[in-house]
Formats: C-alpha cells, structure tokens, sequence
C-alpha cells in the first residue's frame, strides 16, 4: 500500500511538474508538445455554450469522484467501528471483570482486617480508656467534691 502512494504521488508530481514547464515555455512561445501530436481537427471552445458543457461534464466527474470518495469514506468508517468494538468486547471487558474481581478481594481483604486486627484494638482501647477513666473518678473524687463547693460559695 505504502509502494503504490508512492507511485502514485510521484506520477502526480511529474504530472504538475510537466504541466509548470510547458506554461512557463508556452509563455515564451515554445512548443513542449510537437505540432504533429495534436490533430488538426481540435480546437478550443469557440462560444460560451460549449464552454458551458464542458464545465457540466467536469461538474458530473467531480460529483462522481465526491460520490465514489463519500462510499469509500462510510465504509473505513464501518470497518473502524466494528473493529473498536471486537476491540472492547476482547479486551476492555475482561480487563473490567479482572478490576471487578480485584476490588471484591481487596473489600474482603478490608473486611477481614478490621475484624481480626482493628476490632480487638478498639475493644482493648475501650476497656482500657473505661478502667482509666473509673480510677480517676474514685481517685479524684475529693477533689471534685471540695471544687464544687469553692464554687457554690463564690455565687
């Protein structure tokens, strides 16, 4: 594929570069193409009618060529969309179903964390914080007792 653009851009190429070389040398008055290679019997257009067939003739081959291109372009366009979704169906799925999986072992993973390591530390912390907070109650009972009635007697 890559060999025949290549062709055809260099045929394309020789083709404008041909056609520059025989503007340039028709300005000057010389001939690229012998007398002899074109019969007599052509002539240009004369009158406006034929000016004007000529134009519809090129019209239709452009809108030919625009039709041709339009199909041409709607079926790479087909093509790119079946392949995108083989593509997703073969591979985006099951790489979804594998996150989907990752992520259920790694809730389970959660889970199993905070019942075996988390949940007796925060029981023990608990506990610990409850047994505190009673001997600092009964510790500092006086205490409390004597400041409430320091300020009972200041109001």
């Amino acid at each position: 594929m890559r060999f025949l653009s290549t062709v055809v851009m260099a045929a394309l190429l020789l083709l404008v570069l041909y056609l520059l070389v025989a503007g340039v040398a028709s300005y000057f008055g010389g001939h690229l193409v012998p007398d002899a290679a074109v019969p007599d019997s052509w002539a240009p257009p004369s009158s406006w009618a034929e000016w004007r067939d000529i134009l519809i003739v090129f019209t239709a081959v452009f809108w030919v060529v625009g039709g041709i291109l339009t199909v041409v372009v709607m079926a790479a366009l087909l093509f790119v969309v079946l392949l995108l979704r083989r593509v997703i169906k073969e591979n985006a799925v099951p790489a979804l179903d594998s996150l989907k999986e990752s992520l259920d072992n790694m809730r389970g993973t959660t889970e199993f964390a905070g019942e075996t390591v988390a949940s007796p530390i925060i029981r023990t912390y608990a506990v610990v914080k409850g047994v505190r907070t009673g001997i600092g109650a009964i510790t500092h009972l006086p205490d409390r007792i004597k400041g409430r009635r320091k300020q009972g007697k200041r109001k």
